[in-house]
């Protein structure tokens, strides 16, 4: 009796934690309320804004066609008199459904810091791009010197709309078949999580992080998903409500269903 009296005791010690973990979720967080964030966003934003700055002097004493990078750095120490980012950036608002069906307008902040010398790309364009991309604490995430074709559907939303905001160059090819490009467009886009990949982690971001890129575009190409003849940009999001169209309702959005 005694014996089996123990082994009750024991059987009661081994059954406690797994009925704790049978109680406790591990799965994922829910994501958090877009309009509730947005709010948390802007104050972060506003922050690195007011204490931050980029290399202007550098971009007003070269011709504009040299080929500079875009550094962003503190106001702190010998650059305490430097122009706040704050000061120089232009801002519009950008309404985007998210997910859930919530509708959130963003303040989305940027710098045309070479405009360019051709056509600007829609949103849905494919784009011949070469870039960078940090978090607010200068930790660089992405960095891509050789310029690559990105389709700017298959970026966040934050990338191609600051994209769409340049002009392309002109190039000359080279009797090695290396390309030239000049009269490019070059910008600085600093924006909100909601933007950017919000609660998804990806590639070195983090949930929740507002974002920075620095951008030159070279040339485009303007895109027809779905080859129905029509372009993407003119049946992509025609409401302007930031998600794509789907006139039908059959789940396909315009510019892919060719139907």
């Amino acid at each position: 009796m005694r014996s089996f009296k123990l082994v009750l005791k024991l059987f009661g010690l081994l059954l406690i934690p797994f009925i704790w973990a049978c109680g406790r979720s591990d799965g994922p967080e829910p994501p958090r309320d877009p309009t509730v964030q947005v709010v948390e966003d802007h104050a972060t934003l506003m922050r690195y804004l007011e204490t931050h700055f980029y290399n202007y002097e550098e971009f007003n004493s070269s011709p504009s066609d040299a080929n500079i990078r875009v550094t962003i750095d503190t106001i702190m120490g010998d650059n305490v008199n430097k122009t706040p980012l704050s000061n120089q950036v232009q801002s519009r608002t950008i309404d985007y459904r998210h997910s859930t069906g919530q509708t959130v307008t963003y303040n989305y902040y940027y710098l045309t810091l070479r405009e360019g010398t051709g056509n600007s790309p829609s949103i849905v364009d494919s784009t011949y791009v070469s870039y960078s991309g940090e978090l607010l604490n200068r930790t660089q995430f992405d960095n891509r010197t050789a310029p690559i074709w990105l389709d700017l559907t298959n970026v966040v939303r934050g990338f191609s709309e600051g994209v769409s905001q340049l002009k392309t160059g002109r190039y000359s090819v080279n009797p090695d078949n290396t390309v030239n490009f000049y009269g490019y467009g070059q910008g600085l886009f600093i924006f909100p999580s909601g933007l950017g990949y919000y609660s998804r982690p990806s590639g070195g971001v983090p949930a929740y992080a507002p974002l920075v890129f620095e951008v030159n575009l070279y040339t485009l190409k303007e895109t027809d998903h779905d080859g129905d003849g029509t372009l993407s940009k003119d049946e992509y999001d025609t409401d302007n409500d930031g998600i794509p169209d789907d006139s039908d309702g059959d789940g396909t959005p315009d510019y892919l269903d060719a139907t």
